[in-house]
C-alpha cells in the first residue's frame, strides 16, 4: 500500500486519527485549565489560595504540548480543507468556523469570565496581570461596565481562535501552493521527523521567548510566530504522506524526547537551555502523538462522528462552566488532586450538555459556534432518536 493511500489525502473518508486526535487534545486542554487554578503559575481568571507543585508541573507540560499539536493538526487540516475548496469557500469557511465564534465569544461567554476574574480581585487585560480591588456589585449590573469599556473585553481561552484564523489568512499563499501540489510518496530517513526542532528552537531563541505566556497579540509575537510555525509544519504534512509514515515508526523516540525536554525544563528553568527544552518538547510529543494515533486510528462510527464535531464548540463553551466549577469547588474542604479532577471531569460533563441539548439542535448555535448547518434529515432524527448522529463539519 502506498502512503498516499494509506493516509487517503484528499478522500472523501475523513482521517479518523485526526479526529481522535483533536478530541483527545480537547480533553487534554480543558484539563490543563483546570490544573492551572492550583499552578504557580498567576495570569489566571481564578486561582487557588496554594499552589500545588504538582499541579505546576503538570501545567506546564500541558502548556508546552496541547496548544501546539492543535496548530499543527489545524495546518493539516487547513490545506486538507483547500484540496476540497476553491480559495474563496475556504475564505468564508475560515471566517465562519474560526472567526464568527471568537466574536461570539466575545460577546456571549466574555462577560462570564470577566465577572469571575474580577470578583476574586483578579485583571487579565493587554497590559497584562494585576490585583485589583474585588468587585462588589451584581452580574446584571457588570453588564454595562463590561461593554461600555474596551480595556474590559477579553477573548480569554478564546486567543486560539484569533491567531489561527490571522496565521491562517497570513499563510494563504504557501497553503493553496501546497493545497496544489501532488503529495510526494518518498517516506525520508528516520532523522528528518526531528528536525522540526530545530526551526522552533531558533524561534523561541531568537524572540526571547516562551515566558510569559500572555497571548494578547500586541505584546506576543513570538509566540504567534511559533504557533505560526507548528500551523506551517502540519500544512507542510500534507504535501508529504511519507513524513506522516515516518512519525508512526518514530512515535516511541518522539515521546522519549518531548519527556527528556521537558525534563531539562523543569530542571533548568528559563535558562538558555529552555528555548531548546521547550521545542523538544512541543515538537516530541506532538510528533508522537500524531505517530501514535495513525497506529491506533478508530473505526470510523457515529460516536467519533459525534465528539469530532463537538471538539470545536466545546472548546468554545467549556472555560464558563469549568470557571463557575471552579469557583464552587474551590470553598470544598477537599485535596488539590480532588478538586482538580472533579473541575475537570463536571466541566467536561456540563459543557457536553449545553452542547448537546442547547447548541448543537439549533441553526443560531451552531453558526455562533462554528459548525456546519445540521442537514434536515438528520436534525429530525436526531430530534426523535436523541441519537449521536453528527454532520463532519
Amino acid at each position: 500500500m502506498t502512503a498516499e493511500a494509506d493516509f487517503r489525502f484528499g478522500a472523501a473518508n475523513r482521517r479518523t486519527d485526526i479526529d481522535l486526535l483533536r478530541i483527545v487534545i480537547c480533553c487534554a486542554v480543558i484539563l490543563a485549565h483546570a490544573v492551572l487554578i492550583f499552578a504557580d503559575e498567576p495570569r489566571y481568571h481564578l486561582k487557588s489560595a496554594a499552589p500545588s507543585a504538582t499541579a505546576s508541573a503538570l501545567y506546564e507540560f500541558l502548556h508546552f504540548t496541547t496548544m501546539p499539536c492543535f496548530f499543527v493538526l489545524a495546518g493539516w487540516s487547513a490545506v486538507a480543507s483547500l484540496r476540497r475548496r476553491r480559495l474563496g469557500q475556504f475564505v468564508r469557511e475560515r471566517v465562519g468556523r474560526v472567526f464568527v465564534p471568537l466574536v461570539a465569544g466575545i460577546v456571549l461567554l466574555g462577560p462570564i469570565i470577566k465577572y469571575v476574574e474580577l470578583s476574586g480581585g483578579r485583571s487579565l487585560d493587554l497590559q497584562g496581570f494585576r490585583l485589583v480591588t474585588k468587585l462588589d456589585i451584581g452580574f446584571l449590573a457588570f453588564l454595562p461596565r463590561y461593554f461600555g469599556r474596551l480595556n474590559m473585553l477579553t477573548w480569554s481561552h478564546l486567543w486560539f481562535l484569533a491567531y489561527l484564523f490571522l496565521i491562517s489568512m497570513l499563510l494563504l499563499p504557501v497553503l493553496v501552493r501546497l493545497a496544489r501540489r501532488s503529495p510526494s510518496p518518498a517516506i525520508p530517513p528516520a532523522w528528518v521527523v526531528y528536525l522540526p526542532m530545530l526551526p522552533i528552537a531558533a524561534v523561541l531563541a531568537s524572540l526571547h521567548g516562551y515566558w510569559p505566556f500572555l497571548p494578547n497579540l500586541l505584546t506576543d509575537w513570538v509566540d504567534f510566530v511559533f504557533f505560526g510555525l507548528c500551523f506551517l509544519i502540519g500544512a507542510m504534512m500534507t504535501a508529504w504522506p511519507g513524513f506522516e509514515r515516518q512519525l508512526n515508526g518514530q512515535a516511541t523516540p518522539l515521546a522519549l524526547v518531548g519527556l527528556v525536554g521537558f525534563a531539562g525544563v523543569a530542571l533548568c528553568g528559563e535558562s538558555s537551555f529552555a528555548p531548546l527544552g521547550v521545542a523538544a518538547t512541543a515538537w516530541g510529543v506532538s510528533g508522537a502523538a500524531l505517530g501514535f494515533a495513525s497506529r491506533h486510528a478508530p473505526r470510523p462510527g457515529p460516536v467519533l462522528r459525534y465528539l469530532a464535531e463537538a471538539t470545536l464548540p466545546v472548546y468554545v463553551l467549556h472555560h464558563v462552566p469549568l470557571l463557575l466549577i471552579g469557583a464552587a469547588a474551590l470553598r470544598l474542604d477537599l485535596p488539590a488532586g480532588v478538586q482538580m479532577a472533579l473541575i475537570w471531569l463536571l466541566a467536561a460533563a456540563v459543557t457536553l450538555a449545553i452542547y448537546h441539548w442547547l447548541a448543537r439542535p439549533f441553526a443560531p448555535t451552531r453558526f455562533l459556534l462554528g459548525m456546519a448547518p445540521l442537514p434536515p434529515a438528520v436534525a429530525r432524527f436526531d430530534a426523535t432518536s436523541n441519537s449521536p448522529v453528527a454532520s463532519d463539519a
